[in-house]
Parts: structure tokens; sequence; C-alpha cells
């Protein structure tokens, strides 16, 4: 829960700075993503001090707690963060960057914080699985499921929040001094005007970067549960938070409170309001793919087979990220140019699964199969390498 109100509220702030709400450090998004860095940071604490105690006791190896571990890790890292962006925010006011100190750290520790939840989660859903008894009331321990599937959307958004902060070159281009705050509103800072090389490659690399990122968390809900729907589920709780923290907020805001605006959005009018309200159904309409893949998907697919679905899932899945799908509805591509974004995309996806293929045994250990994978998977500790 606390990943994923950290990712919600950070995708509630950058709505505000792309319509250059100007803020200070005390904002309704900041509260949203502070409470969810302190809901990690006391289970992170609470895990380690578990860790310890069961350890002296022999009843369970440490290595159980490693997910804990690295969410302590990235959530020493938002600690870090958490003076700096309070010091920028009181000296500047106005942020809209995601590539600065401050925001970077909170970034990657955001993601570290969130995978190691994730991590931690599907440890005891193994455990649970193999009838290891596990500390706590008996119905939070049955929710543990719900809480691998919560973890699953969050890591995913998150994964496609690294896309955008790895593809900032706005806020390269500010950090490293190569163009100043008054260049941009000018958009005198030609290398990452919108029309620009860089801003088409960063472009297409974040495609590719969502891509992966719906792969990977395609095949680990695929893996983990044998029922069909669970994907579709998380993809929904995604484009929730979407229509509501990126869409939904633009929408309002534009309509009703007449923002100021940046150099990310211009000519603010009501009408704006009114195009992004009437695109979120239209969004939605992203879910049906995906509803389909994960419906007529089976984890007993040889590998090839699953090779090949994966240039299929990584573009459908993409499209899953509401701030992508508007860029895309909004932009000027004709098919030449969807063509070529679809390239990226379909790398993206065959890396989401050489990804998944090559690094997750290291991490998860082997889920009891029984409950997770129906018993003609033809070995998938093998072909995923759990």
């Amino acid at each position: 829960m606390g990943a994923f109100l950290q990712i919600t509220g950070a995708q509630w702030d950058v709505s505000a700075h792309i319509l250059g709400i100007v803020e200070t450090f005390f904002t309704p998004a900041h509260t949203v993503l502070y409470t969810g860095i302190g809901m990690v940071a006391i289970a992170s604490l609470s895990g380690l001090v578990l860790r310890t105690n069961m350890a002296a006791l022999g009843k369970i190896s440490p290595s159980f707690f490693r997910g804990v571990s690295i969410a302590a890790f990235g959530t020493a890292l938002q600690v870090i963060a958490a003076p700096i962006d309070f010091w920028w925010h009181s000296t500047y006011g106005f942020d809209p960057f995601l590539f600065t100190p401050a925001h970077s750290l909170l970034i990657v520790g955001m993601i570290i914080g969130g995978v190691g939840m994730l991590i931690g989660s599907m440890r005891l859903l193994r455990a649970r699985r193999a009838g290891e008894e596990l500390p706590g009331p008996p119905r939070l321990v049955n929710l543990v499921p719900a809480i691998v599937i919560l973890g699953l959307a969050a890591v995913w958004a998150q994964l496609n929040f690294l896309g955008y902060w790895a593809t900032d070159i706005t806020g390269m281009a500010y950090t490293f001094g190569y163009c100043s705050i008054p260049q941009f509103r000018a958009f005198q800072c030609s290398p990452v005007n919108g029309d620009s090389l860089a801003s088409l490659v960063s472009f297409l690399v974040a495609s590719g970067i969502f891509a992966a990122a719906g792969t990977i968390i395609f095949w680990t809900s695929k893996s983990l549960f044998r029922r069909r729907g669970v994907i579709t589920g998380i993809a929904l709780i995604i484009a929730a938070v979407y229509s509501a923290a990126v869409l939904g907020f633009s929408a309002f805001e534009l309509s009703f409170s007449n923002p100021q605006g940046s150099w990310y959005i211009t000519n603010i009018s009501p009408d704006q309001g009114a195009r992004i309200a009437l695109f979120i159904p239209i969004y939605l309409l992203s879910l049906i793919p995906v509803l389909v893949l994960d419906l007529s998907t089976r984890i007993s697919l040889r590998r090839s087979r699953m090779v090949l679905l994966s240039t299929l899932i990584g573009p459908f899945s993409a499209l899953v990220d509401g701030r992508f799908s508007l860029g895309l509805s909004e932009s000027s591509l004709d098919m030449t140019g969807f063509a070529i974004l679809l390239f990226p995309m379909i790398v993206g996806g065959l890396a989401g699964w050489a990804i998944l293929n090559g690094t997750t045994h290291k991490i998860i250990p082997s889920l009891g199969a029984s409950d997770a994978v129906p018993s003609d998977s033809r070995d998938l500790q093998k072909r995923l390498r759990f």
C-alpha cells in the first residue's frame, strides 16, 4: 500500500508541475507521496526487527527478508531526499523537472522500495502456499495474494515513471546547466524543444521502457497466479490511477481553475480540459487488448510462443500508461511515424521478456506449483528460470 500511495502521489505531483501550479513543499500530492514513504519505512523497519528476532530463534532464514532489506535501502534514499526537496521548494517554489537531485533520489528510492516490497510479498505468498505459518492475524495472511497484486500494479506504474525520469532531457539540460528557466519559458533551449532530434529519441526510448515494464508485469503475474483475469485487474488499477491523478486532475484544473501553465502546456483554456475529459473513456479502451491477451494466454505455452507474444504484449501494455496514450492522441504522427514508434515498443516487449527470464530467478524463489500455475506448465521454473 505504501508503494502504491507513493506512485499515486508522484503522478499527481507531476500533473501539477505540468500545469504550472505554483506550490510549496506542503501540497496534497506531497502528502500522499510522503505518507507512502512513511508506510514503507515503517514496514521496512518492522521487517528488519522481525528478521533479527526470528533469526535469533532459528525459526526462519534471514534470506526470507531480502525484500525488506531492499525496501529499507530505497526508503533511506528517500529520507535523504526529503530535506533536499523541502529546501528546493522553499527556495525556488516551482520545480518542474524530474531529473533534479532531490527528485532523482526520490524516484530511484521509490522504485527500489517498491521492488523490495513486491519481492517481500512474493516470498510471503510462497510461504503461504507452502503451508508455512506466517506471523500476524489470519485475516491479514489471507490478504497476501491481494497485496501481491497491488504490489505488481505499483511496480508497473513505478517502472513507467522510471521511463519518464530516464528520458527527461529537459531536466537533464537544466540540472547540468545547459539551459536556464528563462530559456525554457522562451522556448530558446533548442536541443530539447519538441521538434528536436533529442526529443524524438527520448520519446522512442520511453515508449520502449513502457513496453518492457508492461511485459515484465504481464508474465510475472501469469507465473504467480493460475487464474486468468489477474493481469487485467492490475491494468485496471493502473488505469484508475491515471484516470484520476493524471487525466482527471488535469481536466478539472484546466476546466475550472485556470492554471498558469508551463512550457509543457501552453494556451490554457477550458476547452483543453474538456478534451482531456473526453479522452478518458477512449483511454480506457486500452484495457481491451490486455484483457484479450490475458484470457487467451496460458503460461503453459512453449517458450518460443511466449517470446512471440511478448512482441504484442509490449506495445499494447505501453498504452496503459495514460500520459503516453494522451501524448499519442495529441501528436501529429502519421502512419509512418506510428510504424517507427512500434519498433521500440516491440523491442521493449522482447527486452522485458529477456530481463524477466534472466534475472527473476535470482531474487524470487520457486512458488508452490499447486497454486501458482497449472500442472501442465512444461516446467515453468526452467522456462522462466525461477
